[in-house]
């Protein structure tokens, strides 16, 4: 204990199979930067509830027996057969077994209600609960029920416009929410999918689908609860639209609020047309997700073909700002594409902002620059249908990447960090890389890698043309610390730029080789950390401690504060 600071541990894994120098670090700062700043990762209240993450066999639900019955005290339905046809605004409670169908036709300015109360509805013919007109419906599981829904038709090879897309179908705002549990599976293409905005609040869901488990055409918002979502040949969630609502507001949004969340998808694990967030709620309760992609996902079909298989997919921009999230992708973690024409105006800007929570990922990476083979759907190691993407990033975007806060920890990856312009300004971030660790490659901007605050710590191999950090503009440090490794030959750099190298502040500790411009006020301290092992520095008074999986070449240590080894 220094200076009324506790210590606080990142460590980054070493991926033995990459041979990778993985680093951990070590500082005395509280709640503040390495430059002394405030840091924002602290975004929501210090009483807010962190959810705790689901896991694929969390959610089950009884079997549900006895007649089916619905009944309602303010709305108008019918029955013919084995089909339930909801005509007008009301709350309908349904119960028992169904094989048939509750078909929702009412006018467009009504809100339904549909309550379970343990009930079992499936279908061979049509999606078991199709609603073709509404306003809004909601579907709720109550308390301390089972409720299940299966759609038992053959998978989908052909478009039918006569039947229904999912196991639940929606041509309205859907909601589906409760305090009770509700299971679904799609097998004829996808589970829960409305073609307006999907809502999901406090009950425990599970939806398992031949195609995309969670599709809001418009929007997918997970308020609350806890959800597994499962696709077995496409996207675990997924957006469309891009045109504005009623508001102004450019649709194709998935935001995740006070959730838990475990998303097991062949394709991309989120897929947003365009952004994707995840915030506290108001009361300050936050997500916790993780996401499975390709092989890393045991429910893969063996037949699944998807080219694309990311964590996270925007077409706009990525924002996280509070909980945490966990990726295992055999593509990009986290992925924004630019460019993109929005039907609202304008086009995607392909931006990735992580103002606070905690990110953890392990992305695959081949050695090589070209294929990596193909990867077996039954879990990772295994080879079978699925190829794997040569260079996946673990956070990459086509535009700006800006890290303020948090906490960002790269296990394994190919590059760790790319985009055209990378600001890192506050938080936490360490990296192990098969490639460059950050690289600031070419797009709409001049390439530029901006340090102001923050920590960042970046491993790569020892061997190999790589870069610990490779900006092909420049490469410029006005605050924060920065612990950077780079191959033990002059031909790699642990900072390499086409531009100029400038620290004019912070403290830059290179591993490895690499020239650097310095300001009057930055000076260069004589220290011997490039062996392999553990080292602690006191940088300003603050210690802190890494760890060199390897040795490197030498050490260049430059700050505008006094660094000593301890």
């Amino acid at each position: 204990m220094k200076n009324g600071f506790v210590i606080r541990t990142l460590a980054a894994a070493l991926c033995a199979s990459l041979a990778l120098a993985c680093a951990g670090c070590t500082k005395e700062s509280g709640t503040n930067n390495p430059d002394g700043t405030a840091n924002p990762s602290q975004s929501v209240a210090d009483d807010a509830v962190q959810n705790t993450a689901v896991t694929d066999n969390s959610i089950t639900a009884e079997a549900v027996t006895g007649d089916f019955s619905m009944t309602t005290e303010d709305g108008v339905f019918t029955q013919l057969g084995s089909v339930y046809e909801i005509t007008a605004a009301g709350t309908y409670a349904v119960k028992g077994a169904l094989d048939g169908q509750i078909l929702v036709k009412a006018d467009d300015s009504d809100i339904v209600v549909i309550e379970m109360l343990g009930a079992a509805i499936s279908s061979s013919t049509d999606s078991p609960i199709r609603i073709v007109s509404a306003d809004k419906v909601e579907i709720s599981a109550k308390k301390d029920t089972d409720n299940v829904v299966s759609d038992n038709r053959s998978a989908k090879t052909f478009d039918n416009g006569e039947v229904g897309e999912g196991a639940i179908y929606a041509k309205a705002d859907l909601k589906i929410k409760g305090m009770g549990t509700l299971v679904v599976t799609g097998s004829y293409n996808n589970g829960i999918h409305t073609t307006k905005d999907l809502t999901i609040q406090k009950l425990s869901l599970k939806v398992t689908a031949n195609n995309i488990a969670l599709k809001g055409n418009d929007s997918v918002t997970v308020e609350s609860g806890n959800v597994v979502a499962i696709s077995q040949n496409g996207d675990g969630v997924k957006t469309t639209e891009t045109d504005a609502n009623k508001n102004g507001e450019t649709r194709g949004d998935i935001k995740l609020y006070g959730c838990g969340m475990a998303v097991y998808a062949a394709g991309d694990g989120f897929s947003a047309a365009h952004d994707f967030i995840m915030a506290a709620d108001d009361e300050g309760n936050m997500p916790s997700v993780s996401v499975y992609t390709g092989a890393y996902s045991g429910y893969t079909a063996d037949t699944a073909n998807t080219d694309s298989y990311k964590g996270v997919k925007s077409n706009n921009e990525i924002t996280i700002s509070a909980g945490d999230i966990s990726i295992s992708s055999y593509d990009d973690g986290l992925h924004a594409n630019y460019g993109k024409a929005m039907e609202a105006g304008g086009v995607g800007l392909g931006n990735i902002n992580i103002t606070g929570g905690s990110i953890t990922m392990a992305v695959y990476s081949p050695e090589g620059k070209t294929g990596g083979g193909k990867m077996g759907p039954g879990g990772h190691g295994g080879w079978g249908g699925q190829k794997t993407v040569s260079g996946a990033d673990s956070i990459h975007a086509d535009g700006i990447l800006s890290i303020s806060g948090g906490t960002v920890n790269i296990d394994s990856s190919y590059e760790g960090l790319e985009a055209n312009v990378v600001n890192i300004s506050g938080g936490e971030t360490v990296i192990c890389a098969v490639d460059d660790g950050v690289n600031a490659c070419k797009g709409q901007s001049t390439p530029a890698v901006n340090i102001t605050g923050g920590l960042l710590d970046v491993a790569v191999s020892p061997d190999g043309d790589v870069d610990g950090i490779d900006s092909n503009g420049t490469y410029t440090q006005t605050g924060g610390v920065v612990i950077t490794r780079g191959p033990n030959s002059q031909m790699a750099a642990a900072i390499d730029a086409e531009g100029s190298v400038s620290v004019t502040g912070g403290t830059l500790i290179m591993l490895g080789y690499g020239n650097v411009q310095t300001g009057e006020n930055v000076k260069e301290y004589s220290l011997s950390l490039h062996s392999q092992g553990s080292h602690t520095v006191s940088i300003g008074g603050n210690s802190y401690t890494f760890n060199n999986s390897s040795a490197y070449a030498q050490t260049l240590c430059v700050s505008d504060a006094e660094v000593t080894a301890q």
